[in-house]
Order: C-alpha cells, then sequence, then structure tokens
C-alpha cells in the first residue's frame, strides 16, 4: 500500500478539521507516518473546567478519526483504528492506518461530500417529523459504530432532560471557571476556532425548548428571541461503557450520524449540558435499556441554512 501523496494528506487534514467539537476548540493534530495517521490531543486547547475528565475531548478526536475515515474512502482507501494509549507518547490518543479497500469503503465513500456541509445548527427547526425510514437509518448508522440511538419518543422523559439541562445551564452561572472558560471560546468575531456570536442562534422564548444557550458575554446575552419547535426530536447517543476509548467510538458514531443526517437533508445540534456533568450525566440515561452510557444528546430537525463556523489551517494542526 503506497502511503499518500502531500495532496491526499492535504485532503485528508480538510476532512478532520471540519469535525465538530466542544465550543469549536478544535483540540486536535496530527502526524503523518508512511500510511498511518496519528491523531494527537492539542492540550492548548482542552477545557479543564468544563470538561475535566477529557469525555468531550475524546469525543471530538473519535468524529476527527471518522472524518478520516471518510476521507480516505474518498479516496479509495480502507482504513483501520485503533486507540492508543501509550506513556511514552500520552498525547497520542488514535492510529488511523490506511489500507486496502474494502467492504465498509464504498458506504463511507458516500458520505464523502458531506463533510464540508454539516453544521451546528442552533436555530428554530420546523415542526416536521423526521420520517421514521430515515430515523432507522440513523440508527443503523450509530450501530455500525457500536453505539445506539435512544429516541426521546415521549414528554414525560423529555421533561427529565430538560431538567438535568437547566440544572447543569444552572451550574455553568454559578462556575467561575467555567463561564472564564467559555469567555476564552465564545462570541465575538473568530476567523479560526472558537463559536462566533453570528453562530449562537436566537434566545429562546421559554426555558423548556430545545435550544442550547451559549452566551458569555452581555452583548451576546442580548441577542433577539425567538420559538422553537413546540416537539423536539432529540435522541441519546449511548454506548455500553465508558472510558477514553468507548468515549473516542461515541464520538466516530456521534459523527457518523451527524453525516447521515445532513445527506438526508436533516439540520442538527447538540444539547450536552448535562452529559458534561458527573453529577447530572445519569439522569439522562435508559435505567431499563442496556445501552446506560450516554455520550452526547442530539437533536434533529429541519433548519434555515446556516454559515460554517471558522476552521484551523491544516498547517496548524500538522505535526512535523
Amino acid at each position: 500500500m503506497l502511503p499518500p501523496t502531500r495532496r491526499d494528506r492535504d485532503e485528508l487534514l480538510r476532512a478532520a478539521v471540519a469535525a465538530p467539537s466542544m465550543h469549536n476548540t478544535q483540540p486536535w493534530r496530527f502526524r503523518f507516518d508512511g500510511c498511518v495517521i496519528e491523531v494527537h490531543r492539542d492540550r492548548a486547547r482542552e477545557l479543564p473546567a468544563e470538561d475535566p475528565d477529557r469525555r468531550m475531548l475524546h469525543v471530538s478526536l473519535g468524529a476527527a478519526v471518522f472524518n478520516l475515515r471518510v476521507e480516505a474512502a474518498h479516496l479509495a482507501y480502507g482504513s483501520e483504528v485503533r486507540s492508543v494509549l501509550d506513556r511514552a507518547r500520552p498525547d497520542l490518543v488514535a492510529e488511523v492506518e490506511l489500507v486496502g479497500a474494502g467492504a465498509e469503503t464504498e458506504e463511507l465513500y458516500r458520505l464523502a461530500p458531506y463533510l464540508q456541509v454539516r453544521r451546528t445548527n442552533r436555530q428554530p427547526y420546523q415542526d416536521r417529523r423526521v420520517p421514521d425510514e430515515v430515523r432507522r437509518l440513523l440508527d443503523l448508522s450509530s450501530r455500525l459504530e457500536g453505539a445506539e440511538l435512544q429516541w426521546i419518543g415521549d414528554r414525560a422523559r423529555l421533561k427529565w432532560l430538560y431538567l438535568a439541562t437547566n440544572d447543569a445551564d444552572l451550574e455553568d452561572d454559578r462556575n467561575a471557571a467555567r463561564s472564564e472558560e467559555r469567555r476564552l471560546w465564545v462570541g465575538g468575531d473568530r476567523t479560526v476556532d472558537g463559536i462566533p456570536s453570528t453562530a449562537l442562534g436566537p434566545r429562546a422564548t421559554s426555558p423548556d425548548s430545545p435550544a442550547r444557550e451559549m452566551a458569555a458575554t452581555p452583548a451576546d446575552s442580548g441577542r433577539p428571541m425567538a420559538t422553537f419547535e413546540e416537539e423536539p426530536q432529540l435522541a441519546i447517543l449511548a454506548t455500553r461503557r465508558d472510558g477514553p476509548a468507548e468515549w473516542l467510538r461515541a464520538g466516530q458514531a456521534m459523527q457518523r450520524v451527524l453525516l447521515e443526517a445532513t445527506a438526508n437533508g436533516l439540520s442538527t445540534s447538540l444539547l450536552n449540558q448535562a452529559i458534561e456533568h458527573d453529577t447530572l450525566r445519569w439522569l439522562v440515561h435508559d435505567p431499563l435499556g442496556s445501552w446506560t452510557r450516554p455520550q452526547s444528546v442530539i437533536r434533529f430537525g429541519y433548519g434555515p441554512p446556516v454559515p460554517p463556523t471558522p476552521r484551523r489551517p491544516i498547517s496548524d494542526v500538522l505535526l512535523g
């Protein structure tokens, strides 16, 4: 197997940096070693106050790994992923090895056109149900990556999720370190990373809303208000176990679901507030289900077009 050319390496990196990450911190760096792409954490872009156990860091890295797999398929490669725990190289999280095209290559190739199209859409969505066949396709997408989508189909569970989410928001507001960290990454005009004010969406008129309030400054707190959908379509992405390897797996599953949703004309956003708090995460899980480790809460629907958020140049994420 020939290693990727310089042009192919650039395309792989452009795909990787298009992945979602908490506050769009883009906490990754990459090194090429022949046919192996090393995925490293970027400690300068981690969130020690808001993500103390680095759960969301690994989910973000997993999303970047999945984008690498999709772009590899677009370049006619197969790929194999290895989670890495190396005390001598503590920043190395995963390796993606480029191999010969296999049975999965065609399915991943189909998602390549949506790598640069996927957006986090924080706008109100239409009151229009996602078709059952699309829901089943999204369910299958998560299972292919070793996870499960748990659709929130009753108002009682939705209310429970809102209670946990509102508690998380209050905890964030009371925590000075979390607030300070958010101000570093959210709001204002941004060119390479973070969430610009223009991507925050409107404020919700109701506290029980499928909108995450990300404002970190007084100016952003005064944004216009809007009414969001009355019957939000939310699903919890869950895994059987917990830990860095499972978080990396969850990130790949999440990104596969997000890209599949984009391919089917859906808008998506994340409501991970309760997931990000150890004391509240257990409130989100399904106590009667076998998939009891919630890793992400995804909102689906039909929203208006939104612009992309900024991305780091590939020269900034490439390790020599």
